[in-house]
């Protein structure tokens, strides 16, 4: 397929920046989980963070879904809210003009979601352990948009390494760059959207 083939070779052509980047977004991720029980007010910092985030009204919307019981409209709007708002929004379209701005939202997202899920006792530490494979696998469609965003910039600063004729030329790979990636990021959404609707349909 294609589709694949092009994907495989964006990350053969990255895997160094690619590896750095997972390992700076999970480490972050880990960090904040273990600091935020040591600082005063820092997991009650996150907890209302997400409950403002949650109230928020197109969060509202993915709530409500949830709360209907319909897994079909849960996993839709779930997926269209971390495509639209996580990945598009607030990584890649920003990256576009602002350099590197997916590394910056990227890691603070990782602090944002850390801190309310930071356990505070032996119970909520199992829990944490239990969600976390879909918490890692959903980030992983984070890493792959904040990757984009750096090969977009490398590419274009960077445009001679890539034998390219200009800055602007660098600019246009990268971003077709992006694009390559960009269909993996939709499956793993799809996936992550599917589980979470499905996991909370099962214990509600």
């Amino acid at each position: 397929m294609r589709i694949y083939e092009n994907f495989r070779t964006v990350l053969r052509e990255n895997w160094r920046t690619y590896l750095l980047l997972n390992l700076v977004v999970y480490g972050t991720l880990i960090v904040t989980m273990i600091v935020t029980p040591l600082i005063p007010g820092m997991y009650e910092l996150g907890l209302n963070n997400v409950e403002a985030f949650l109230e928020a009204p197109g969060s509202s919307i993915v709530v409500d879904a949830y709360a209907s019981g319909s897994i079909v409209k849960a996993t839709l709007l779930t997926f269209l809210a971390n495509l639209l708002f996580a990945a598009l929004l607030t990584t890649t379209l920003p990256s576009l003009g602002i350099p590197f701005f997916g590394v910056v939202a990227t890691l603070g997202r990782a602090v944002f979601i850390g801190m309310p899920f930071s356990p505070t006792s032996s119970e909520e530490a199992m829990m944490v352990i239990i969600s976390s494979p879909v918490l890692l696998i959903e980030f992983q469609a984070y890493v792959l948009a904040m990757l984009g965003s750096v090969i977009l910039w490398q590419s274009t600063f960077g445009y001679r390494r890539r034998e390219l004729p200009s800055a602007w030329a660098g600019y246009r790979a990268g971003i077709r760059d992006n694009i390559r990636l960009y269909p993996l990021i939709v499956v793993v959404l799809i996936g992550i959207a599917l589980i979470e609707a499905f996991t909370y349909n099962f214990l509600h």
